[in-house]
């Protein structure tokens, strides 16, 4: 009785099949990563200076 290699048994996945799922898993990702990047940028950039100059407390 001659058994089949455990190379013979396995399911092959079809590269295309492999492709779309790195699509479906890539876009999001980006958007996330991009959307992320975006709000980081906000805590390192100093806001705008005022053209006021603050308001003094008058000491009595």
């Amino acid at each position: 009785m001659n058994h089949g290699t455990k190379d013979s048994l396995q399911c092959k996945t079809p590269p295309s099949l492999i492709a779309a799922a790195w699509i479906v898993v890539s876009i999001p990702l980006a958007w996330g990563v991009y959307n992320t990047a975006l709000n980081a940028a906000k805590l390192f950039t100093h806001p705008p200076q005022a053209n006021n100059p603050p308001a003094q407390m008058k000491t009595p």
